[in-house]
């Protein structure tokens, strides 16, 4: 059945935004009649570009900036001694994402209806990581919510700072990249064609680089269009893959493999585990719970599926430490930090201290990265701007030779 978004008017005055299933307008307008609201605005969602969509693997979502804005606030709030519903309408004042401000007014009309904070965000589905409702529940269930909003802030500010650590690193080899790609369009499509009819003029033979860069500027001309919608298509189709169990562990596992960004990527996994897993353990959530939130936390289909096998071998009894071993996934001086922690009673501490360890090696591994792309990044633009002006001058040399003998 259709969707559609809504602007309604409760009884109480207030004006909120949802999104509706029903078979058309007319039959929803008489629905939120029955129940007493008034419909003010009303459009129906593209079936067509949800579709696609959700082929895209592209959905609404909030940004962790923002989300992080958003705890730091109502953890303020909270220790203040307000109650959770006024903090909520504080909150939404500030708030101008439309996303995120339509999920917090859905949020704050199921806590006035009885739910508890946690069911309330958990029921927005992918909007909110669900290791944030579990550790809301946890705070609801000890009477320390202010204390767990306070360990996710600080959870997210590492993960936040990690993460701006490793994009900050390929921004420059982006860059240069993207650089040299449109260098290449630009002689292809602009320059090489131009220079074609300069050197017609003369009647000159042209060596074979200069013909094959304008044999490849001939075909990238003329088929530009079925090129374009080949590589959209295949682009798409690719993207539809990735989003299957099978399509992610391929990729996912290819990324692992790849020298040098492989090890970034396995330990930024690896890091993402530990600090979430240790995060939820100081929360007091039980470990099963906590293995399977944090192993869907990681973005990595590779070590989710290890991780969650851990958590059914530890479930049967077996140690945690014991069963991570046993995966080859997380690093021998992280095992034993965790053996340490399970035999002491600190696995909490053990995780963040592994987390905290990670953190040095990826700093360490960027900075080596870094140190080698560099220099290689920019030997391969020289050779790309060496191969391009060669097919340009080489004629021009070779016609004034010519032309003085």
């Amino acid at each position: 059945m259709p969707e559609f978004n809504c602007r309604i008017a409760t009884i109480a005055g207030e004006v909120v935004q949802k999104t509706y299933v029903a078979v058309d307008e007319s039959t929803l307008r008489r629905e939120l009649e029955s129940q007493e609201l008034l419909l003010l605005d009303v459009r129906r969602r593209n079936p067509a570009l949800q579709g696609l969509l959700r082929t895209l693997h592209i959905r609404p979502r909030v940004a962790a900036r923002d989300f992080l804005f958003f705890n730091q606030e109502l953890r303020a709030l909270i220790r203040a001694g307000l109650p959770i519903v006024p903090s909520l309408d504080i909150l939404l004042e500030r708030r101008k994402h439309k996303v995120f401000r339509a999920a917090l007014l859905d949020i704050r009309d199921r806590v006035k209806a009885g739910e508890s904070l946690s069911e309330a965000f958990g029921a927005q589905g992918p909007l909110f990581p669900k290791l944030y409702a579990a550790s809301l529940a946890s705070g609801e269930r000890s009477g320390e919510l202010a204390n767990v909003l306070e360990r996710y802030v600080a959870y997210q500010h590492n993960v936040l700072a990690l993460r701006r650590k490793v994009i900050s690193a390929l921004v420059y080899p982006a860059v240069l990249l993207s650089l040299s790609f449109g260098l290449i369009l630009a002689m292809v499509f602009f320059i090489i064609p131009k220079f074609k009819t300069f050197l017609s003029e003369f009647g000159t033979d042209l060596p074979w680089i200069t013909e094959a860069i304008l044999a490849l500027s001939l075909a990238a001309r003329t088929h530009a269009l079925p090129l374009f919608a080949l590589a959209a298509g295949g682009l798409t189709a690719f993207l539809w893959w990735n989003r299957t169990e099978r399509g992610r562990l391929a990729v996912d596992g290819f990324k692992l493999r790849i020298p040098v960004v492989g090890r970034v990527i396995h330990d930024y996994a690896q890091n993402r585990f530990t600090r979430t897993l240790g995060t939820l353990q100081a929360g007091g959530i039980p470990l099963v719970v906590s293995l399977d939130l944090a192993a869907r936390a990681v973005g990595n289909a590779v070590f989710e599926r290890a991780l969650l096998q851990v958590a059914e071998r530890v479930r049967e009894g077996q140690a945690l430490w014991e069963s991570l071993d046993h995966t080859a996934l997380l690093s021998d001086i992280a095992v034993q930090m965790i053996k340490v922690g399970e035999s002491t009673g600190a696995l909490d501490e053990m995780l963040k201290s592994a987390s905290d360890f990670t953190d040095e090696e990826i700093d360490a591994q960027l900075t080596r990265m870094m140190s080698l792309f560099e220099p290689l990044m920019l030997l391969f633009i020289a050779v790309v701007v060496a191969l391009m002006l060669l097919s340009v001058y080489y004629p021009l040399i070779q016609l004034y030779g010519r032309t003085t003998m």
